[in-house]
């Protein structure tokens, strides 16, 4: 049975909330199917273009879900940008870069 504790700003957000007085709110387990519940808000990494320009290459990432936004900062002289022609996955996505074997950083969110 939960105990009762008054919400931390009195009573002009809400009454009183339930909370486990021996958990804080980080230990709190959420139940599977739940928001957040084994989601992985971003994810990030260097990667490499493919050595011969203009081919697709494959990066993999740990979101389990297709990226929202994908940001590549190019690490060497030349331009690597998203494949629109291959669409990302749940665990790919696919870069193209102007000249062969271009190093990169992306964050993926």
């Amino acid at each position: 049975m939960p105990q009762y504790q008054a919400a931390p700003y009195q009573d002009k957000f809400s009454t009183n909330y339930p909370i486990d007085v021996n958990k804080t709110q980080m230990d709190v387990p959420l139940e599977q199917g739940s928001v957040g519940w084994n989601a992985q808000l971003n994810d990030s990494g260097s990667g490499t273009t493919n050595a011969t320009a203009g081919t697709t290459e494959a990066i993999t990432h740990n979101l389990g879900y297709v990226p929202n936004f994908v940001t590549i900062t190019e690490t060497s002289n030349g331009i690597v940008y998203l494949d629109k022609a291959n669409p990302a996955t749940a665990t790919t996505f696919n870069v193209l870069g102007s000249a062969a074997s271009l190093t990169f950083d992306w964050i993926a969110e």
